[in-house]
């Protein structure tokens, strides 16, 4: 089985941006070095809950309901990984 979806790139960089800029507002703290490789568990600390806000501000933030059906933990690997998800798997605008 192949895989027909492809991920915009730009519409990918930006929601890594988008993260970035989210972070230190769901962790309550600073997060300088923030980047694509970032990883979230191990070098933030993000918890499950904590993940859970940052999907939902995501929502917030790009003005788009993002599928969760198949979101899981090895999505919330890095910064790059949770873009790459959330990018390939916004809901059509209504």
């Amino acid at each position: 089985m192949t895989d027909t979806t492809t991920v915009d790139p730009e519409l990918r960089e930006h929601v890594v941006q988008t993260i970035c800029d989210l972070l230190p507002r769901v962790l309550k703290r600073e997060v300088p070095s923030a980047s694509e490789s970032t990883t979230l568990m191990d070098d933030l600390g993000m918890s499950s809950t904590t993940g859970l806000e940052l999907v939902l501000e995501l929502e917030d933030r790009l003005e788009r309901e993002i599928s969760v059906e198949d979101l899981g933990r090895d999505n919330f690997e890095t910064v790059g990984t949770l873009a790459e998800y959330v990018a390939g798997n916004l809901l059509p605008e209504e």
